[in-house]
């Protein structure tokens, strides 16, 4: 398993957020190149201890409150000090109400300190990751009609109504709102003011400005989460149930009577990761790509389940921190090597935890499911849910995943049969034409006929995987039937699934001239596409930029309506990187995901959202905004731009291989089995001056490569080893503008200077 990486980092140590890349650059101008031993730590840099969104202490307390109705001293809430706030409700009135803002998300069960309390209070207590959806309208119709003058009205419901909120009467031109100044719910009265000027008829279409509590969580998947109701009959600490994420919470008194409460808070449960939890780390130039990458890593803290929560005794991934809270194959593609790369061993082990589960519902048939555990409702194990042939080769790739970046043989060793029958059950869809044909679902939910081309790259790349795989633990004459049947994959996709029209790969062959963003940033990645195509590709996939990221493609709508799905996105970032584009990678990045990291951003939540509509907000309230499948930015800007990527189980052997970019310098750590591998490099585009200090482990070895020009002289430790496109050491190459030096485990303080 991999080491833990060890520093002696001051955890009270915070830079504000204004000043932290400037000392970072001062920190990095300044180090020395001193060589030290391969096993040192990573320079350290405590700049980027202020990114970490993970919560200092386990008792987490709100950072603004907003009072409705009659609420005495609220602020007291969010100061932890002063007077006692009391919330008030008569009969008739406008319930007495406290919204908390916690800043980002948390998990956990809220708390409240009640000191007094008068009659018998029912208190509603309602979580949301959006404020949007923590109230409810009401949506009901007059029952009987009323006329002009009227300041009453029956309705047919008078659920959701709260005195002091808009009610409007009638739609379009003929809409009349008015001020809700008492209701009955008995009688299915509402009172206003002022008097109608027009009157209205029964079946009148009535509804409210947002008012009721409501909750964003889906009980009925979960398992947790809802509204909870709570009825103190004493003084001391009221607690709510375990709520899995959301950033606000909604305390509302709903019954006549007062509460007084000195504090309130939250008992946070799950993975609180602070600085010194995280074994690797990343810094650069650029601040909004640094919160990505801590987003990225939150995000994936808050669908993490440890052991006993819920009822489960074992460690899991789930999807979201608040929906579905189930393992799902595709989000472990990028979850896995989230957790690893973050949170070293601990984040294995929730990774391996998860597997097991996963391996366990396998079908007799071969199959996986796409979740082992969806739809739990009120049974915390669910059940699999097979969902469709892609999702179960997804299944497959996570273990291969949890292998590359962990070097674990027996669990591999175990698991390989059943990779063997999973890739035998994905086989059963490949057609004569050497593609890969399904009524299936995918990532956006909807089906896809005729020979998908997307289909069959996935399937490409799980008989990769498997090559990859079997040569480490398995059978070569299997790697190499692997390797023969993916090579044909790749031949029919180019040759009957390429459109000139497009300039791209249609999206299947009844399909073949709708572009779509997937199948094509998966072909750049994967080295689908010829050198003299990849422009054209990348062009065509431009059209579908909008300035909040990527759409689907014209006319794939999810069924629920969202169009930018951040894990297609992360497709075409990575395919992006793969062919040098990193200038297009991080454009799509900030566009993507900059928006989610914006704390301006009323959806903001720390973590990335699930998907985004082409307004750049989301359309429902169970959307999650803090999933793990949209975690892809951490994951590639360790790997693109910091460069250090696996090659060999547990990175045994390694690539360092930096994608600059825009940016003027990089630095990192990655935790691997035999130490860490920590990376800092600076660059300047314009005199084509770039540095490189690398520290790997003793017992490894791995490539290097460093970009270069024509002329370009680069130098090793201070020796000269690279010289105008020839190579005198190290078994160096140049080629498309990298200079690759193999090396063995050890320090190294590369420069590339114009010759």
């Amino acid at each position: 398993m991999m080491k833990r990486f060890n520093s002696e980092r001051g955890n009270s140590f915070r830079v504000p957020r204004r000043s932290r890349v400037v000392i970072a650059a001062a920190l990095l101008a300044t180090m020395s190149s001193v060589v030290v031993q391969a096993e040192a730590a990573a320079p350290q840099d405590p700049a980027w201890y202020s990114y970490v969104l993970g919560p200092a202490t386990p008792q987490v307390s709100p950072v603004d409150v907003e009072a409705r109705g009659t609420v005495s001293h609220p602020n007291s809430l969010v100061k932890g000090k002063g007077k006692e706030t009391t919330l008030t409700t008569v009969a008739g009135g406008a319930p007495a109400s406290v919204l908390l803002d916690f800043g980002k998300d948390i998990a956990g069960a809220p708390y409240f300190d009640v000191t007094a309390l008068e009659g018998n209070p029912t208190l509603s207590l309602a979580t949301s990751e959006a404020r949007q959806y923590i109230r409810t309208r009401a949506a009901t119709t007059v029952s009987t009609a009323a006329a002009t003058g009227a300041t009453q009205v029956t309705v047919a419901s008078a659920a959701n109504l709260e005195v002091g909120n808009a009610i409007t009467f009638g739609t379009g031109a003929n809409a009349q709102t008015r001020t809700i100044t008492a209701f009955n719910t008995t009688a299915r009265t509402v009172s206003f003011t002022p008097a109608l000027t027009a009157g209205l008829t029964a079946q009148t279409a009535t509804s409210s400005s947002p008012g009721a509590p409501s909750s964003d969580e889906s009980r009925s998947l979960a398992g947790v989460g809802g509204i909870d109701t709570l009825q103190p009959t004493a003084t001391g600490r009221i607690s709510g149930s375990y709520h899995g994420g959301f950033r606000f919470v909604l305390l509302t008194l709903t019954s006549p009577g007062s509460i007084s409460l000195s504090s309130v808070g939250v008992d946070f449960q799950g993975v609180r990761a602070t600085p010194a939890d995280y074994k690797g780390w990343f810094l650069s130039s650029d601040d909004e790509l640094n919160k990505m990458w801590y987003s990225g890593a939150y995000t994936l803290q808050l669908n993490l389940k440890p052991a006993g929560l819920n009822g489960l005794p074992d460690q899991r991934i789930y999807d979201g921190a608040k929906r579905d809270r189930s393992i799902w194959t595709g989000d472990l593609l990028v979850q896995g090597p989230t957790a690893m790369s973050t949170l070293g061993d601990e984040g294995a082990g929730y990774v391996k935890s998860s597997l097991d589960v996963l391996l366990a519902t396998q079908r007799a048939d071969g199959a996986i499911p796409g979740s082992p555990d969806f739809s739990k409702g009120r049974n915390p194990a669910g059940s699999p849910l097979f969902y469709s042939n892609n999702y179960s080769g997804y299944g497959a790739r996570a273990v291969i995943d949890y292998y590359r970046y962990t070097a674990d043989r027996d669990y591999i060793v175990k698991a390989l049969p059943a990779l063997r029958a999973e890739l035998a059950y994905n086989d059963r869809s490949l057609t004569a034409n050497n593609l890969v044909a399904s009524n299936d679902r995918d990532f956006w939910q909807a089906s896809q006929t005729g020979e998908v081309t997307k289909y069959s790259i996935d399937y490409y790349i799980l008989l990769k995987e498997m090559a990859w795989l079997e040569r480490q633990v398995g059978s070569a004459a299997n790697a190499d039937a692997d390797d023969a049947k993916a090579e044909a994959i790749k031949q029919a996709v180019n040759a009957r699934l390429w459109n000139p029209q497009l300039g791209a790969y249609g999206q299947s062959s009844t399909h073949p001239d709708v572009m779509v963003e997937d199948a094509n940033a998966l072909a750049l990645q994967y080295g689908f596409v010829p050198a003299d195509r990849q422009t054209s590709v990348l062009n065509a996939l431009k059209t579908l930029w909008t300035p909040y990221g990527a759409i689907m493609g014209p006319g794939l709508l999810d069924p629920t309506g969202h169009t930018i799905e951040p894990f297609g996105n992360g497709m075409e970032t990575a395919g992006r990187f793969a062919v040098g584009d990193a200038g297009g990678a991080f454009d799509l990045m900030r566009r993507t995901w900059g928006p989610m990291v914006d704390e301006d951003n009323p959806l903001y939540t720390g973590g990335f959202w699930e998907f985004k509509n082409s307004n750049g907000g989301v359309n429902r309230a169970t959307a999650s905004l803090a999933h793990g499948w949209a975690a892809s930015p951490t994951v590639q800007l360790t790997e693109q731009v910091l460069g250090v990527t696996p090659v060999d189980a547990g990175y045994a052997t390694w690539n360092i291989k930096p994608h600059t970019g825009d940016l003027k310098w990089a630095q990192g750590s990655v935790p691997t089995k035999y130490g860490n591998v920590a990376v800092q490099w600076q660059a300047n585009t314009k005199t084509e001056w770039f540095t490189l200090h690398a520290e790997t482990p003793a017992d490894t070895s791995g490539t290097i490569s460093v970009p270069v020009g024509d002329r370009a002289t680069v130098t090793v430790n201070g020796r000269t080893v690279c010289k105008a496109g020839t190579c005198s050491a190290y078994q160096g190459t140049v080629a498309d503008g990298y200079a690759q030096l193999t090396v063995p485990g050890g320090t190294y303080d590369i420069t590339v200077s114009r010759g």
